[in-house]
């Protein structure tokens, strides 16, 4: 299992049809986002087979399709879920837009830490096309002092374009 989460435009469901290497999970460029529930989709690599979960976006207001308390209640207990079952124990993948204030972004690794635990996590920073930073790998030290004040320095990332 691997839960992918952010706010909503960050590129989650994007980046399943990257890994997937179809447009099969609806993605848009819209405020509102196109993900309404958490979306199971079926992911093979290396011989080994995963389930990639989309999830709606975190911060949409009364007026989204997911309004964003909402949002964050579906994803924990998705969270809680998975994190029971000691052999379904998931990856978190944070997306955050590259171009975006990041710490608003991070703001939703926050709110699960307690939740996901000592689980894997890692970032994928998407949008990179959209970035100021060049080259790409310049992205994490021009943000690290944010990342850091979230604990988040450390941990595995990617940067991509979706």
């Amino acid at each position: 299992n691997i839960i992918i989460f952010g706010m909503t435009g960050s590129g989650k469901s994007s980046l399943i049809n990257l890994l997937l290497e179809s447009k099969t999970a609806p993605a848009s460029n819209d405020a509102v986002g196109c993900t309404a529930t958490n979306e199971a989709y079926l992911f093979s690599a290396n011989g080994r087979k995963y389930k990639l979960w989309d999830t709606p976006g975190l911060n949409e207001g009364s007026e989204g399709r997911v309004p964003a308390k909402e949002g964050l209640k579906n994803l924990t207990s998705l969270v809680k879920e998975l994190v029971r079952d000691r052999n379904r124990a998931p990856l978190f993948i944070l997306c955050i837009e590259g171009s975006q204030a990041v710490r608003a972004q991070l703001r939703h690794y926050d709110n699960l830490k307690s939740t996901i635990g000592a689980a894997p996590f890692c970032i994928v920073v998407t949008g990179m096309d959209a970035c100021q930073s060049r080259p790409w790998n310049t992205w994490w030290d021009e943000h690290r002092g944010v990342l850091q004040s979230f604990s988040a320095a450390s941990v595995d990332h990617a940067c991509v374009c979706t």
